[in-house]
C-alpha cells in the first residue's frame, strides 16, 4: 500500500508544478492564498531553499542515488519496519524523485509555495520538499513511539512456573 502512496505524492508534486509553469508567470508577483501563504513561480538551480545554486547536474546525480538507496531499502527491508516508518520513508523517496525529475527533466526544480508574514520570509517550496519534511518529522516521532510488547498467552508458561514444575 505505502506504493500507491508514494505515486499518489508524485503525481501530487508533478501535477502542481506543471500547473504553476503554465499558469504563473516566471518570478512574478506573489498571490496571496491567506494565513501568509502566497503561489510565485521561481526556479530553483540549487540544493534545499537555493543553496548550492547552479549545482543542477551533480545534485540530480546525488538525488538518484539516494532516490535508489532508499528505494531498494524499502524494497526489501520495508516489511520488517513500523509501519509510521514505512510511509516516512515513502514520503522522503516520492519528494526525492519529484524534484530529481525536474532537476534531471528541466535542469532546475519548480518551487512555489512561499510563506511571508511581517519580516519572516521562508524561502520558496514544493510538493515534494513539503514530503522530505513531512517524512523526516515522521521519522523522528516514530523513534519516540515504542512498539508494544507481544502480549503472552495466558497458555505460555512464564519462566518461574518451568521451573515450579521443573522441581
Amino acid at each position: 500500500m505505502y506504493l500507491v502512496w508514494i505515486v499518489s505524492l508524485l503525481a501530487l508534486d508533478q501535477v502542481t508544478k506543471a500547473w504553476v509553469a503554465n499558469t504563473l508567470p516566471f518570478n512574478g508577483p506573489d498571490k496571496p492564498l491567506g494565513l501568509g501563504f502566497g503561489l510565485t513561480y521561481v526556479r530553483n538551480t540549487g540544493a534545499a531553499f537555493g543553496i548550492f545554486d547552479e549545482g543542477t547536474l551533480p545534485l540530480a546525480v546525488l538525488s538518484l542515488t539516494v532516490s535508489l538507496s532508499l528505494f531498494l531499502f524499502l524494497l526489501f527491508k520495508a516489511k520488517t519496519l513500523p509501519l509510521l516508518q514505512r510511509y516516512a520513508l515513502a514520503s522522503i523517496l516520492s519528494g526525492a524523485v519529484g524534484n530529481m525529475i525536474d532537476r534531471f527533466r528541466l535542469g532546475y526544480v519548480t518551487d512555489f509555495i512561499h510563506f511571508k508574514v511581517a519580516k519572516f520570509d521562508f524561502p520558496v517550496f514544493n510538493v515534494a520538499d513539503m514530503c522530505v519534511v513531512i517524512g523526516a518529522g515522521l521519522l523522528i516521532l516514530s523513534s519516540f513511539i515504542q512498539p508494544k510488547p507481544a502480549r503472552v498467552s495466558e497458555y505460555t508458561l512464564s519462566e518461574s512456573d518451568f521451573f515450579k514444575r521443573v522441581e
